[in-house]
């Protein structure tokens, strides 16, 4: 982080909410199209109490899909079958600092966030943390380069 990031920044105030999330009864296609139709990599899984249970990711349901455990004509089958159980969450209180640190040492794409009662509340991905640095750093105003990409 850099020396204009305040020390005391809290999760709370970069994270994404409300959050896209689904449900174990959701399929398999369903979670894929809608990660396509949002952009977003991955959900959180929660219950009927939107208590988070699980967090899946398109990655792992690619992967399944490519090694070739589920079938995409097969794509009603229920998330419950991917959805991994360990999720990491922080509270929306957390400092921005631990919550990278977080997600480096997890090798994890987002974290989830949640209230004393395990409530979704909010999502981090390392998109929003990407924002987060160009805004606080002022990214946006450096010009652009031509680069090899652009031949």
């Amino acid at each position: 982080m850099t020396e204009s990031v305040d020390e005391f920044l809290l999760i709370k105030d970069i994270m994404t909410s409300p959050v896209l999330s689904v449900t174990l009864s959701h399929t398999v296609s369903y979670v894929l199209k809608l990660a396509k139709d949002k952009n977003v990599t991955g959900f959180p899984v929660v219950d009927i109490e939107n208590k988070v249970i699980g967090v899946v990711s398109t990655l792992d349901l690619i992967t399944e899909i490519a090694v070739g455990k589920l079938n995409l004509r097969l794509g009603e089958l229920p998330l419950a079958i991917k959805a991994e159980k360990h999720v990491i969450n922080l509270s929306p209180d957390t400092l921005v600092k631990d919550a990278v640190l977080s997600l480096i040492k997890n090798h994890v794409g987002r974290i989830i966030i949640t209230d004393d009662d395990n409530k979704l509340c909010g999502i981090v991905s390392r998109k929003d943390l990407i924002n987060f640095f160009f805004e606080i750093n002022k990214l946006d105003q450096i010009p652009e380069q031509v680069g090899w990409l652009d031949k």
